[in-house]
C-alpha cells in the first residue's frame, strides 16, 4: 500500500515539474518575442529620423547659395516645400503611428502591433524615396557645374584635335573648307557661351547647350575625317572615271557599236547630279551616305567597262561563229542541193519508203528557214540594230540549230548510203554463196558415194531456192534491201548447213570405207569380226555411213583396241 502511494506522489510531482518547464518556456518566448517587437519598433525610429537626413539638408543650402534667377528661385521653393511637407508632416505622422503601436505593445494586443508596423514600414518606404529622389535632383544642379565642365573639358580636347587634323591637311578640303570654318565659329561660340550660362546657374540651358556641342562636335570630327576622301572621289576620281567611259563610248559607237541598252550618257549626267547633290549636302555638312555614294558610283564605272569588254570579246566571237554558220549553212545546202540531184535515182533504184522521204522534206525545209534566219540577224548586224553580246547569242542559237540540221542530214546519209553499200554487198555474198554451192556439187561428184540420202537433195534443193531468190530481189526495180538483206542472210545460212552436211557426209563415208578395208586382214582370223564388216558394208551400201562407221570400228576394237583414233590420224 505505501509502495502505491508512494508511486503516485512521485508521477504527480513529475506532472507538475513538467507544467512549471512548460510555463517557464512559455514566459520566456513571449518575452523574446515582446523583445523583438521593441527592437523592430526602435529600427523604425531610426528610419525616420533618417529620412530628412543631413545630406538632403545639406544639398538644400547648396542650392540656396546657386540661386541667382528666377528659375533656380522657383526650384528652391519647391524642394524648400517638398522637405517642410515632410518635416511637419509626414514625419510626425509615422511619429504618431510608432507611438500608437507602441502603447498597444504594452497593452499586449501583438496581432495589431504586426499589422501597424507593416503600415508603418510602408510609410517611412514612400518618405524615404521621395527624400531621395530631391536629394537626387538636387544633387544633379549641385554637381552640374562640376560634372559640366569635365564633359566640356573632354569636348574640347576631341575638338582641338579634330581642328587640328583638319589645319594640318585644309587643302584636300576643297570648297568644303569654307562650312567647316564656319561650323568651328559656332562651336567656338558656344565654348564662350558656357561660361556665362554657368555664371547665371541657368543649368538647364547648360545642359542643352552640351547636348547641341556634343552632335556638333560629332558631326564635325566625321566631316573632317571623311571630306577628304568624299572631295578626292568626285572632284577627281569619279570625273577622270566620266572622261574615260565617254571616250571610250564614243569610240566603240563610232566603231559600230550597239550600247544603248548600256544608257551610258543617261547614267552619267545622273551621276554629276548626284555629285553637285553631295557637295551640296557637304556644305551644309551632310555627308551621310556620301562615301557609299560615291563608291557605288565607282563600281558602276567599273561594271560598264567591263560591259564594254564584253562586247569586244562578242564582236570578235560574233564574226568567228557567224563566219561558221555562213559556211555550215551553205556546206549543207550543196549536200542537200546534189542529195536531191539524186532523189529520182534513188526512188527509182530503192524501195524508198514515204517517212524517209518526208525526212528530207523536213530538213531542208528547216534549212531554209535556218538560212532566212541567218539573213535576218545579218540584216540587224548591218544596221546595228543590236548589241554584239546579243547577236553573239542568237549567232550560237543559229549554230546549234544548224549542227541539229547537220546531225539529222548525216544520219539520213547514212541510210541511204548503206542501200547502195547494201546492194553491194549482197552481189559479192552471192558470189560466195554460189562459189560455196559450187564447191559441195563437186566433192560429191568427185567422191562418187554409192548412195545419197533424200535429206541431203532437200537440203540442195532449198540452196539452190535461195540463191535464185536473192537473184529475183537483185532484178527487181525498185530493190527493197530489207528483204534483200533477209534473202542473203537465208541463203548464206543454206548453203553453209549444205556445206556442213557436205563435209561431213564425204568425211564419215572415207572413215567408213578406210575402216572396213583395214579390218579385212582380220577376217578370217575371226568370225565375230567378219559378221561386224558385213553389217558396216550393208549400211555403207544403204548409204547410211555414219551407222557403218560405228559397226567397222566396234568390230575392229575386238582385235585391235584404239582403232577409231588411229584411223583419224591417217585421214588428217
Amino acid at each position: 500500500m505505501d509502495k502505491i502511494v508512494n508511486t503516485t506522489t512521485l508521477i504527480c510531482a513529475i506532472v507538475i515539474t513538467i507544467i512549471i518547464f512548460i510555463c517557464i518556456i512559455f514566459i520566456i518566448l513571449k518575452n523574446m518575442k515582446i523583445k523583438k517587437l521593441r527592437k523592430h519598433i526602435e529600427r523604425l525610429e531610426i528610419e525616420k529620423n533618417m529620412i530628412v537626413n543631413a545630406p538632403v539638408l545639406t544639398e538644400l543650402s547648396k542650392v540656396q547659395a546657386l540661386v541667382k534667377n528666377e528659375r533656380m528661385t522657383d526650384r528652391y521653393n519647391n524642394w524648400n516645400n517638398e522637405i517642410s511637407q515632410l518635416k511637419d508632416k509626414e514625419i510626425p505622422k509615422i511619429t504618431d503611428m510608432i507611438l500608437e503601436i507602441d502603447a498597444l505593445l504594452e497593452q499586449k494586443q501583438y496581432t495589431i502591433v504586426i499589422k501597424k508596423m507593416t503600415n508603418i514600414e510602408v510609410e517611412i518606404f514612400k518618405s524615404k524615396e521621395k527624400a531621395d529622389f530631391l536629394l537626387d535632383e538636387m544633387h544633379l544642379i549641385t554637381s552640374s557645374e562640376a560634372r559640366n565642365r569635365d564633359y566640356i573639358t573632354k569636348l574640347k580636347s576631341q575638338y582641338r584635335e579634330t581642328i587640328s587634323k583638319y589645319n594640318n591637311t585644309i587643302k584636300d578640303y576643297g570648297e568644303i573648307a569654307e562650312s567647316i570654318d564656319l561650323q568651328k565659329e559656332n562651336i567656338e561660340k558656344r565654348f564662350k557661351a558656357f561660361e556665362a550660362l554657368l555664371e547665371k546657374s541657368e543649368y538647364d540651358e547648360v545642359e542643352k547647350l552640351i547636348d547641341s556641342l556634343d552632335e556638333m562636335i560629332r558631326n564635325i570630327t566625321v566631316v573632317v575625317e571623311e571630306v577628304p576622301a568624299i572631295v578626292l572621289m568626285g572632284k577627281t576620281v569619279i570625273p577622270k572615271r566620266i572622261e574615260e567611259v565617254k571616250s571610250i563610248y564614243e569610240k566603240l559607237v563610232n566603231d559600230g557599236y550597239q550600247l544603248d541598252y548600256l544608257n551610258v550618257e543617261y547614267n552619267i549626267k545622273e551621276i554629276e547630279k548626284k555629285i553637285m547633290d553631295i557637295f551640296d549636302r557637304a556644305k551644309i555638312l551632310n555627308i551621310e551616305d556620301s562615301i557609299l555614294e560615291l563608291k557605288t558610283m565607282n563600281e558602276y564605272f567599273d561594271n560598264v567597262l567591263n560591259d564594254f569588254d564584253m562586247e569586244k570579246r562578242s564582236r570578235k566571237e560574233f564574226e568567228e561563229t557567224s563566219k561558221f554558220v555562213y559556211e555550215k549553212i551553205k556546206k549543207l545546202e550543196g549536200i542537200m542541193k546534189d542529195l536531191y540531184n539524186q532523189l529520182d535515182d534513188l526512188i527509182k533504184n530503192y524501195d524508198l519508203t514515204n517517212e524517209e522521204v518526208s525526212v528530207l522534206t523536213s530538213i531542208n525545209s528547216d534549212l531554209e528557214i535556218l538560212h532566212k534566219d541567218y539573213e535576218i540577224l545579218s540584216t540587224h548586224t548591218k544596221q546595228n540594230s543590236f548589241a554584239f553580246s546579243k547577236l553573239n547569242n542568237e549567232c550560237e542559237i543559229l549554230g546549234v540549230r544548224a549542227s541539229k540540221i547537220e546531225d539529222r542530214l548525216n544520219y539520213c546519209l547514212e541510210t541511204l548510203g548503206t542501200l547502195k553499200d547494201d546492194e553491194k554487198r549482197a552481189r559479192e555474198q552471192l558470189k560466195e554463196i554460189k562459189m560455196l554451192l559450187k564447191e559441195c556439187k563437186y566433192k560429191i561428184n568427185e567422191f562418187k558415194l554409192p548412195v545419197i540420202n533424200n535429206k541431203y537433195f532437200v537440203e540442195l534443193e532449198d540452196a539452190n531456192e535461195s540463191v535464185k531468190e536473192i537473184v529475183k530481189e537483185l532484178d527487181k526495180m525498185p530493190i527493197n534491201i530489207n528483204i534483200l538483206n533477209t534473202r542473203v542472210d537465208t541463203s548464206r545460212d543454206l548453203v553453209l548447213k549444205l556445206y556442213n552436211t557436205t563435209n561431213e557426209m564425204i568425211k564419215t563415208a572415207k572413215l567408213a570405207e578406210t575402216s572396213i578395208v583395214y579390218g579385212n586382214r582380220y577376217r578370217s582370223n575371226d568370225k565375230s569380226l567378219d559378221n561386224g564388216l558385213e553389217i558396216a558394208e550393208r549400211y555403207f551400201f544403204r548409204g547410211d555411213y555414219k551407222k557403218s562407221l560405228e559397226s567397222s570400228i566396234n568390230a575392229i576394237e575386238i582385235v585391235e583396241p584404239g582403232i577409231y583414233n588411229k584411223l583419224l590420224e591417217e585421214s588428217k
